[in-house]
């Protein structure tokens, strides 16, 4: 890989400060990345190859203005922090949100090794997100724009990473400390792109962080959140032109004419939005 790489990614995510291997860079790249490119999973629910070597990693999330999902986003990050010279690997999460059993390891999240500490990075969890890289230590509550994190301990799954919500605790996903290899990530992306079980096929999922808040899409609803404030604005989009225009506008997705053309044969397998 090649300065103009960094260059690429620094110019994507707005990026100006020097670099250096330390937390604040850490900091600052994890929010930025996340604020500039959006979580997506277009490709996936259009029924594309999702391919996830350095090129075309390069050219769709750097060149095209496009986002990604969890393997994407959390590979061309992990590409730039060992780039920088950060101590890093990549580590396999098994997602706990919104069901009654822990899934397969199917998530892709990063652990950074700095002055003796471990951060758990992960800029490719959607909408239950957290904004800055966590410490990995036990039940140390950390909160962002209003919205409380930590990391339990456990003697059968490892770290839970949790997320406050009216003071419980729910689960978002467990890791243990172990290191991924490349063919982990393409044995769980092929899955996650391919099952006909997997919710990545049959929805469209999308997220991105302001300064304010975060934007999110769930098939034809765009919410824009605004956690200093409180507030929600909502809109359900049917109409394919505006919801291209909504695509545009709320996570910055630039589609070009041949992913324009899939998406408007898949929008109609959308399910309806409820009334």
């Amino acid at each position: 890989m090649t300065n103009n790489f960094l260059d690429l990614y620094f110019k994507r995510i707005k990026y100006t400060e020097t670099p250096t291997v330390d937390l604040q860079t850490l900091r600052d790249l994890h929010l930025l990345h996340l604020q500039h490119i959006p979580y997506e999973n277009i490709d996936v629910f259009c029924h594309q190859a999702v391919n996830l070597d350095a090129e075309t990693l390069t050219r769709k999330m750097l060149l095209r203005q496009r986002g990604g999902y969890c393997f994407e986003q959390n590979g061309l990050f992990l590409m730039v922090l060992t780039e920088l010279g950060f101590k890093c690997h990549a580590n396999m999460a098994r997602v706990h949100r919104n069901r009654p059993q822990p899934g397969g390891r199917t998530h892709h999240v990063n652990l950074v090794e700095l002055d003796g500490q471990i951060w758990l990075c992960d800029v490719g969890f959607g909408g239950s997100g957290f904004r800055h890289p966590l410490i990995v230590q036990s039940d140390v509550e950390v909160e962002q724009l209003g919205e409380i994190y930590r990391l339990h301990k456990d003697e059968v799954h490892g770290f839970y990473l949790q997320k406050q919500i009216e003071r419980e605790w729910y689960p978002l996903y467990t890791f243990k400390i172990e290191p991924a290899l490349p063919i982990d990530m393409e044995m769980a992306n092929f899955y996650t792109s391919n099952s006909s079980q997997h919710i990545f096929r049959d929805a469209i999922i999308g997220t991105k962080m302001t300064s304010q808040g975060r934007v999110t899409l769930s098939d034809h609803t765009f919410k824009c959140f605004d956690l200093t404030q409180g507030t929600l604005e909502s809109e359900t989009v049917t109409d394919f032109t505006a919801y291209l225009e909504n695509l545009r506008k709320h996570l910055g997705v630039e589609l070009n004419e041949s992913e324009k053309a899939l998406l408007k044969f898949r929008f109609a397998a959308l399910k309806p939005p409820a009334r």
